[in-house]
């Protein structure tokens, strides 16, 4: 497959690309290339079709924001069929405020950026992360116990 797998396809004022295996330094120039093409007409979304992503680079995350401040009329970015390992560099960088994750693609026209929303990672982070919790607590109260077991009483 090339380096540069992604396909872009504008439907009224909404910009479709898919993005293939990565957007990575190798590619994101490329992009942003193609995406300049795209400034100043009327585009209010932006649709990343991330369904078969594996690697996304700071090079990819700069291209997508990008397209955000580039292509004019600050367009809504969405983000459709996301890994989870994509969605939590996006966590990290903090800009799943300004990006829409969807895992269907009846649901891009939806309104809204998803900020009320909780995302079934963030449901899944936050269960994940509760667990590991009440995990170290509970071996917490065991070694505190065992502690006190070897402890001479005055």
């Amino acid at each position: 497959m090339e380096e540069n797998d992604f396909v872009l396809k504008k439907e009224g004022t909404t910009l479709k690309i898919y993005l293939g295996f990565e957007l990575s330094v190798s590619n994101a120039s490329a992009l942003r290339d193609l995406l300049s093409d795209y400034r100043g007409q009327d585009i209010s979304r932006i649709v990343y079709d991330a369904t078969d992503l594996v690697l996304l680079s700071s090079s990819g995350i700069r291209t997508i924001i990008f397209s955000k401040q580039e292509i004019g009329h600050e367009p809504d970015i969405v983000f459709l069929n996301c890994a989870k390992e994509i969605y939590n560099t996006f966590k990290i960088t903090g800009l799943v405020n300004v990006i829409r994750f969807v895992d269907d693609d009846s649901k891009v026209d939806e309104v809204g950026s998803g900020e009320d929303e909780e995302s079934k990672w963030e449901k899944e982070y936050k269960e994940v992360r509760q667990q590991k919790l009440d995990n170290f607590a509970a071996h917490n109260d065991v070694v505190v116990y065992q502690m006190k077991l070897g402890q001479d009483e005055d």
